[in-house]
């Protein structure tokens, strides 16, 4: 999926992660809490969610209202 030392400004994971673009999805765990990868510029879109299903949530409701 990519670079993903989180603390690196050459961070880029996430580009590409939709399951839709063969990719194998933009929620990952990251220090014990959860993440949403942003898909089109890389990095993270959100973060600090307690659980996967709460950010799948989140992320879900997101597509819903674009």
């Amino acid at each position: 999926m990519g670079y993903a030392q989180y603390g690196s400004p050459f961070f880029k994971s996430g580009k590409g992660c939709a399951k839709s673009e063969g990719g194998s999805g933009c929620v990952v765990e990251k220090g014990g809490k959860w993440a949403i990868l942003n898909n089109k510029k890389g990095g993270i879109w959100r973060e600090g969610f307690n659980s996967k299903s709460e950010a799948d949530k989140a992320l879900a409701a997101y597509h819903a209202n674009s």
